[in-house]
């Protein structure tokens, strides 16, 4: 019998943690509130498993929360290149506890063909050291690819550092009370930092990481889910048991526009454009302000 080729899927990242040492207004992970919790690598790899017969996923992420304190990081960095041989490997840290937890630099070495990736929030002295540390660990030599500075090390590796000046706040209000602006699904997606980061979350993969967790968010603040909602909530993404015609449907949306975009804001909502670095706190801090 002759089997069905797989689909290619570009990009598909996961959070191993949905808690965060920091809290930045505007998070589209919405970890800026006190989420908590951490993503088993048994769990996780039953998530990645379902999908192997379906999809070639080329470029895998691991992030956050900060993936930093997931205390099974090895294991989702080694687990993932045994399950994805060939793909990529992102790992997405802010380097706030990375001095800590150096070695999973090495474990991104060691494994190759990875991205370690730095997102640094804040001016304070742990970013430079985190950097400093990189660059003293390994020989690298400067490279631009997709647009992107990089620089390539040993085993296929590249590191690279993102300094974000705004965050976009993906919802009007406050959490317990927050509401979707309806604008226009191009406006939005125009602006979106997130045009091309599918996001697997149990099990199942969405058009990014703020309407996969939307639901948790509305139930964390029980917020009930009304009308001005239901557009965003009732979206399921995709799921291994979706048929070939939606697996396509989705990737042929990959980097595009959606329906479910309109919930988001677009240039004319200058409310929800958030100047990041005046708005990054520990999230100790963050606990201590909302006690």
């Amino acid at each position: 019998m002759c089997m069905s080729k797989k689909l290619v899927m570009p990009f598909v990242e996961t959070m191993i943690t949905y808690a965060c040492n920091l809290s930045c207004t505007g998070c589209s992970n919405y970890s800026d509130y006190n989420m908590k919790g951490s993503v088993p690598w048994r769990q996780g790899k039953a998530w990645i498993e379902q999908w192997l017969a379906r999809l070639d996923i080329l470029d895998f992420g691991i992030m956050g929360g900060e993936p930093t304190l997931n205390p099974e990081c090895e294991h989702w960095i080694y687990g993932v290149r045994s399950l994805l041989p060939n793909s990529q490997i992102r790992f997405t840290t802010n380097g706030a506890n990375f001095i800590k937890r150096p070695d999973v630099l090495d474990w991104c070495v060691d494994v190759g063909n990875s991205v370690f990736k730095f997102t640094i929030h804040e001016d304070k002295p742990y970013a430079k050291k985190a950097i400093d540390y990189v660059f003293s660990k390994y020989e690298w030599k400067p490279i631009t690819e997709h647009g992107i500075n990089r620089w390539v090390g040993p085993n296929n590796t590249r590191f690279q550092i993102n300094s974000p000046l705004q965050f976009f706040k993906t919802y009007r209000g406050n959490f317990g009370d927050i509401y979707p602006h309806h604008n226009n699904p191009k406006e939005a997606f125009d602006m979106c930092i997130q045009q091309t980061c599918p996001l697997l979350y149990e099990s199942k993969i969405y058009k990014c990481s703020s309407i996969a967790l939307l639901n948790k968010v509305l139930h964390d603040w029980r917020q009930p889910i009304t009308e001005y909602w239901k557009p965003y909530t009732d979206y399921e993404g995709i799921s291994p048991e979706s048929s070939t015609q939606d697996i396509k449907m989705f990737i042929k949306n990959f980097g595009k526009p959606h329906k479910i975009c309109a919930m988001c804001p677009t240039k004319k909502d200058k409310d929800s454009i958030i100047d990041h670095r005046s708005n990054v706190i520990s999230k100790k801090q963050w606990i201590k302000i909302n006690a």
